[in-house]
């Protein structure tokens, strides 16, 4: 909970530095700074700022859609039979993850999940999501403008714009030349940044599913091990291993890939690590003068173990190691006791990597090792190490930002695309209906699927909260 206070202050002290910024320029500067915002296309609003232009009304694009006039139709009439098909699934899709979340949990339903930067979000990955999401967006707006000048509909302008902290891109059509066109026109028109959402989560699929290969040509090699890209400043494993180190297994668990160095940390939380054997001589002669048992101690190398009787002892990590393991006292010699790891600092992990002979010790959180410690499933003695993670990144983000969008905008609610669409689908539908009872139907199911969407994304957020309480 704490962090989503935490990003509402940041978001809210951004907001109100660019409007305090905002109204300062404006009285100091007056009719200049207004004219400079004006000539630009540039509206700051209270928690929005918009860019706005005319230069793409024109030129090229309306040069493509002249040479290409045919193929473009044949491309957005199979759009338009798409974007029915995902308006009315959307609905279904909404209301199955609505219904899952109280009758199967909130974790079994999770088909849509809100994304919240530094809650949900690591920090690291912030701005490749807001960049991926931007992307997304004017690929879909690309989509509007291209069938809107194929059907001979103009556009006024067209921009980006950044709402809290969310970016996102816009087309200004012509509503007039809208209103002319038929109803299938429109469809054509309405269900064309949806279409282009699922072309585009399509691609980056094909392309993520044959990353491998592309990045095999690049002389990029996939060991059974990760490869440590980057560590994060004050990492505990800042002294112990390097960019470069290939890590192969933690305790007893094998790594293989970056999905196995996940579940192997998640995996200590339930693992309990095997004691060593030690006799009272070598207890005497290891334990150390700092009592690190008690509470607030804490020892760079050294751990508190503890007996089978409850005796607690402040013995060197590395040397008792070495020892003979146990899981009880019937497992060493006579005179001789079990003893575990017994810290409260943590759990104890031992990390074989390739840098040396010696394990890398962690005494911790496993959490903090995952997001302190970024790895790849591939090595390369030419390239960028993180270039795999960051292409593989981007493209995952494609394809769950571009499917969502898609969804999303398929929904048949107000101030969605779905509205429009459904208005559209109706009017070729029922074109000899009566058009108040039209009227009527669509403005039914877009007050259902309106409720449906916040419901949804009230529950959501809710379960956010829930877990990061």
């Amino acid at each position: 909970m704490w962090q989503i206070f935490q990003l509402i202050f940041r978001v809210s002290s951004f907001w109100l530095f660019v409007n305090v910024v905002h109204i300062l320029l404006t009285k100091i500067l007056g009719e200049k700074y207004n004219f400079y915002l004006s000539r630009n296309g540039i509206f700051v609003k209270f928690v929005q700022v918009q860019w706005h232009t005319d230069r793409f009304n024109s030129g090229p694009k309306q040069e493509f859609v002249r040479s290409h006039s045919s193929k473009i139709a044949v491309w957005f009439t199979c759009g338009a039979y798409f974007g029915i098909i995902i308006m009315f699934s959307s609905i279904i899709i909404l209301m199955y993850t609505l219904i899952a979340s109280f009758t199967q949990g909130a974790e079994d339903s999770k088909i849509l999940t809100p994304v919240v930067p530094g809650v949900n979000l690591p920090n690291n990955q912030i701005i490749p999501y807001l960049l991926t999401l931007l992307i997304s967006g004017i690929f879909h707006e690309f989509g509007h403008a291209i069938a809107a000048a194929r059907e001979g509909v103009s556009m006024y302008g067209s921009g980006l714009f950044l709402f809290l902290i969310y970016p996102a891109a816009f087309v200004d059509l012509n509503t007039q030349a809208l209103k002319r066109c038929d109803a299938f026109q429109k469809l054509r028109i309405f269900c064309a940044g949806v279409w282009h959402n699922c072309i585009m989560m399509v691609a980056a699929y094909i392309l993520w599913s044959a990353l491998p290969l592309l990045l095999f040509f690049l002389g990029f090699v996939k060991e059974h091990a990760v490869t440590v890209t980057s560590i994060e400043p004050g990492s505990a494993l800042m002294n112990q291993v390097t960019p470069g180190t290939k890590l192969y297994s933690v305790n007893d668990c094998i790594i293989s890939d970056k999905v196995a160095w996940g579940q192997c940390l998640w995996k200590m939380y339930s693992d309990t690590l095997p004691g060593h054997c030690l006799d009272d001589t070598l207890l005497s002669q290891l334990t150390s003068h700092i009592d690190c048992c008690e509470e607030g101690v804490v020892s760079p190398k050294n751990l508190c173990y503890q007996s089978s009787q409850g005796e607690d002892a402040c013995l060197p990590v590395r040397q008792v190691l070495e020892l003979y393991p146990c899981d009880e006292d019937s497992d060493c010699s006579v005179g001789s006791g079990c003893y575990r790891p017994h810290s409260k600092e943590g759990h104890l992990l031992q990390i074989f990597h390739s840098v040396a002979d010696t394990k890398a010790l962690f005494i911790g959180d496993p959490a903090h090792l995952y997001y302190s410690i970024s790895v790849s499933d591939y090595s390369s003695k030419w390239f960028w190490r993180n270039l795999p993670n960051c292409v593989e990144l981007f493209l995952i983000y494609v394809v769950s930002l571009s499917g969502a969008l898609a969804i999303f905008n398929a929904v048949p609610a107000f101030y969605l695309d779905g509205q429009h669409m459904l208005n559209a689908c109706m009017e070729l539908i029922f074109d000899r209906f009566y058009f108040i009872s039209r009227e009527t139907l669509c403005f039914t199911i877009q007050m259902f699927s309106t409720a449906l969407v916040a419901a949804n994304i009230v529950n959501a957020f809710i379960s956010v909260c829930v877990m990061y309480r």
